[in-house]
Order: structure tokens, then sequence, then C-alpha cells
């Protein structure tokens, strides 16, 4: 009795060792299979990917120069401001100084002639 059931153990055995070993053979197929298809597929789509990135890139170096372009061109025409601003105030400056003395000049001229219109007529009302 312990023969047939050793027997039917040891059929049973080698049936499993036989579907384990076409198992594992059918899996290293199908890994392989997906491997392959896997690089075909994939492979060409991270090319494309990174030519993107690249592409990406690129456009953010031109973007970043053309800001630093801008921020430049922005600081000089603030500089361009407060050169203006200098010479507006230098020329308020000469503007004020100038009406001074144009008044001053006026007052001055106004003054002697009166004085030299009041010794005129004093010199000659004595003759």
């Amino acid at each position: 009795m312990y023969t047939i059931i050793f027997g039917v153990m040891a059929g049973v055995m080698v049936v499993l060792a036989t579907v384990l070993v076409v198992l594992v053979l059918e899996i290293r197929r199908t890994v392989a299979a997906l491997r392959h298809t896997t690089e075909h597929q994939l492979n060409p789509a991270l090319e494309e990917l990174q030519a993107t990135i690249r592409s990406i890139k690129g456009i953010t170096d031109n973007v970043n120069a053309i800001t630093e372009d801008v921020r430049q061109f922005s600081g000089a025409i603030q500089s361009i401001g407060q050169k203006i601003s200098a010479v507006n105030s230098v020329v308020d400056v000469i503007t004020s100084s100038l009406t001074i003395r144009t008044k001053s000049l006026k007052a001055g001229i106004g003054t002697a002639l009166s004085y030299f219109m009041a010794n005129l007529m004093r010199k000659g009302e004595g003759s």
C-alpha cells in the first residue's frame, strides 16, 4: 500500500516539477518579450523626451537672456531719468539765480536812473 502512495506522490512530484519547469521557461520568454518590447517602444519615447527637455532648456536660456537685457535696459532708463532730474535741478538753480540777478540789476539800474535824474534836475535848477 505504501508503494502505491509513494508511487502516486512520486508521479505528482514529477508532474509538478514538469509544470514548474514549463512555467519558469514561459515566464523567461515573457520577460524577454517584455524587455524587447520595452526597449523598442520606450527608448524612442525617452529619446524624444530628452530632446524636448533640451528644447525647453534652450527656450529657458533665451528667456533668461531676454530678461537680463530688459533688466539692463530698465537700469539704463532709470539712470537717464536720474540724470535728467539732476540737469533739471541745475537748470532750476541757474534760473532762480538768473532771476535774482536780473531783478537786482533792474533795481540797481532803476535806482541809478532815479539818482541820475534827480541830480540832473538839481543841476538844471542851479544854473
